[in-house]
């Protein structure tokens, strides 16, 4: 894309007056808080599944039950949250969800049986949905990339920090049902900070390359809205399958230790949330467009490493993509309201993200099915064709948004 008047207003414009500059801060710092908390759940569930699956006598299967308990919550909330938003207030709406949430979990703690477990991680899904949706509209509208890739830094964080909370507690010989009370003392601890926002919120003015976009007269086209969902669903699962697959590809099928298959899939991860965290260092100095297309051509390279897997180099292409996945997301997120137009953007993170939590559950599954009939080699290619998938949608993306917004340049 060419350099719009958007963009060139975002570096050289000046960003409106903030009636609370504190309250604003506090309300973005309080957004970090609950990303941390939103990823903390995603490594404890895994880490305490065996000591779930033995109290309640439950099969391995059991713990898919559970996690489509949760994306059903997740869908329903995530696509709601924009039209709660536009009703209530981001403020309102994300203590609210928090307090979901912590709902749900607390549910956890005193589940019975595995049923009411399973019931609880749907009112645990309707919360993090709502929070996940929520802060990711408002943050891509008051606030630039660098922002955005703390944001999903700030979940790596979490997501890293629950298995070894977890771990580390059970292997003490307490329930499983502990490291779930923690998770409510950090929710406590999110809560309070949003809180103290005050309304940091509701009063934050809009980044300046989204201001330029509302002051255009400029109508998306209809199929834009379709691609980008399309994008969100082929990446995170992507994402997801390739995390989730990994340690069986290297150990089952290449024959490598548990430990250092382990060490790799770890950097995958690792990779992630580095690659996040430097573009919350750095995300102001590039233009969001060429990372994106410099992130998806190293995707591909890992990719393809990994599948031909020459002179058995494969698993190092595990933190290359990491790195390269890194930025897609949060960049993605970021310029919905630029492509889109502020008036649509809350919306649209809620409709993404449900897309999100089809990637989730579809890819991995389509992986574990070819599996079963041809072994569990047939990750690497699958891999690769989505990753091309990706790159071909976010071309398609790119050059939409470029025809509506600069139509002259194009």
């Amino acid at each position: 894309m060419t350099e719009s008047e958007a963009d060139r207003t975002s570096t050289s414009g000046s960003t409106p007056p903030v009636t609370d500059p504190r309250g604003v801060r506090l309300a973005l710092i309080s957004t970090f808080a609950a990303f941390v908390v939103l990823g903390l759940p995603e490594g404890i569930i895994g880490t305490a599944w065996p000591s779930v699956r033995d109290e309640f006598s439950r099969a391995e299967s059991g713990l898919a039950v559970l996690l489509a308990g949760f994306t059903v919550g997740y869908t329903v909330s995530s696509t709601a949250s924009g039209h709660l938003t536009g009703r209530f207030g981001t403020a309102k709406v994300l203590r609210i969800a928090i307090a979901v949430s912590a709902l749900g979990v607390t549910g956890l703690i005193a589940a019975p049986g595995f049923e009411a477990m399973v019931a609880a991680y749907v009112v645990m899904g309707l919360g993090n949905g709502t929070i996940d949706s929520v802060a990711n509209a408002w943050t891509a509208l008051t606030h630039g990339a660098r922002a955005m890739g703390l944001l999903h830094a700030a979940f790596g964080v979490g997501a890293t920090a629950g298995p070894l909370l977890s771990a580390g507690l059970i292997s003490t010989g307490v329930s499983w049902r502990w490291p779930f009370a923690v998770l409510i003392g950090g929710q406590a601890i999110a809560l309070s900070a949003m809180w103290s926002a005050g309304g940091g919120f509701d009063d934050a003015p809009r980044h300046p390359a989204v201001e330029a976009r509302a002051s255009s007269a400029v109508s998306p086209p209809r199929r834009l809205l379709p691609l980008m969902l399309a994008w969100f669903t082929v990446y995170v699962g992507v994402e997801v399958g390739l995390g989730q697959w990994a340690f069986t590809l290297l150990t089952e099928e290449r024959d490598m230790a548990d430990g250092l298959a382990g060490i790799l899939v770890a950097s995958f991860w690792g990779g992630l949330t580095a690659g996040r965290l430097g573009l919350g260092a750095v995300g102001h100095l590039l233009r969001a467009e060429r990372l994106m297309h410099a992130a998806m051509l190293l995707a591909i390279a890992a990719s393809g490493l990994l599948w031909l897997d020459p002179f058995g180099l494969g698993p190092a292409a595990l933190p290359v993509a990491g790195l390269a996945f890194a930025p897609m997301f949060p960049l993605m997120m970021n310029r919905t309201p630029v492509y889109l137009g502020p008036d649509r953007a809350s919306r649209a993170v809620g409709y993404q993200l449900a897309a999100s939590s089809l990637g989730f559950v579809t890819t991995p599954l389509l992986i574990g099915l070819l599996a079963d009939q041809h072994g569990v080699g047939v990750t690497p290619p699958v891999v690769f064709g989505a990753v091309i998938a990706l790159m071909a949608l976010w071309t398609a993306v790119f050059r939409t948004a470029d025809l509506a917004l600069n139509p002259a340049e194009s």
